[in-house]
Formats: C-alpha cells, sequence, structure tokens
C-alpha cells in the first residue's frame, strides 16, 4: 500500500560510497481497497522553505509525504532496548494515528524490539507481534512484560525465557 522511506543522519560512515542512511518501511492494508487512513491525526511538520507559504500555512506545518525524517533512538534514550534495528517510537506513533484507530488491531511479522507493540499499548491499540529470532523475544518481553501479554510460537508450547540475571518467567513462546 505504501513505502515510507525513514532517513536520519547518525552512525557509522563508508568513505567509499554514499552512506546508507535510511530504512525502508513497508506498510500493508488487510484490503487495498477498504483501509483506515485518518489524515487529521497525523501529527504536521514545518515547512523547510516557509518563506514560500503564506504565514498561516507556515504556523500551522504541512502533512510529511512518504520520506520521513526522523533521529535514530538516542543511545541513552529511556525507550532504547538495545535490539540493533530497534525503530523509534515517534516513527510508529505516526504510522498508527495515521491508519488505525483505538481498540483496532496492529500487526507486525518483523517485531524485533517491539516498538509498535509499546506505542499500540500507549495509544490503546490491540497489537499481534511476530518474530522468528529468539533475542527479539526476550527483548520484547523484558519491554512488554506479560501483563495483558502471551508469548507463542507456531506450536504454543510453554518455554522459559530469562529476562535478566534476578527474573526468570515463564512464558507462552
Amino acid at each position: 500500500m505504501n513505502e515510507i522511506i525513514w532517513a536520519y543522519d547518525y552512525g557509522g560512515r563508508s568513505r567509499r560510497k554514499w552512506p546508507a542512511k535510511h530504512d525502508t518501511i513497508l506498510v500493508y492494508a488487510k484490503d487495498p481497497d477498504r483501509y483506515f487512513f485518518d489524515q487529521d491525526a497525523i501529527e504536521r511538520i514545518p515547512y523547510m522553505a516557509p518563506g514560500l507559504v503564506s504565514k498561516a500555512k507556515a504556523e500551522r506545518g504541512k502533512l510529511p509525504t512518504d520520506v520521513w525524517w526522523h533521529t535514530i533512538v538516542p543511545t541513552n534514550g529511556k525507550e532504547k532496548t538495545g535490539y540493533a534495528s530497534q525503530k523509534p517510537e515517534g516513527i510508529l506513533r505516526r504510522i498508527l494515528s495515521a491508519s488505525s484507530q483505538e481498540k483496532d488491531w496492529v500487526l507486525d511479522f518483523f517485531a524485533g524490539s517491539g516498538t509498535a507493540a509499546a506505542v499500540a499499548r500507549k495509544m490503546g491499540r490491540r497489537f499481534v507481534m511476530i518474530d522468528r529470532n529468539d533475542e527479539a523475544v526476550v527483548v520484547m518481553a523484558n519491554r512488554l512484560g506479560t501483563a495483558s501479554v502471551r508469548y507463542v510460537d507456531g506450536r504454543f508450547r510453554r518455554v522459559t525465557v530469562q529476562m535478566d540475571e534476578s527474573e526468570q518467567l515463564g512464558l507462552l513462546r
């Protein structure tokens, strides 16, 4: 349905080619002819050239396009989980604000650190997170806990996940 480019300007830089400083985020809908999109729920951003628009337009800001400039998760930020490909909550908040309503379901097949679930929970959405990486499941368990969350695998087997040195949780993984 949509391909969003998240551009950022942090991290290592190649000296032999243009450094890759973007991720591609694919947005899907169950039915491409029937989906929810609330343009009014999207936080507006400043115009890059505010002098080219009226003062009222400049003050209101503009709707983002499919290329988004947004910082990475700060290394000392409170949302940092240590998962290598973690997305910032601001990116997921923009997506979920526009494409879901309270009590809707959010599905992420590559859940990683669970950012979509963390944001969905804060916004009153229900969620299903899927990731085949065992490390991702542990990171999500540490981030989301077990209150109102079930962890399952394809066989619905109960496993014990080591969450930290002082605590073990029996999870349905």
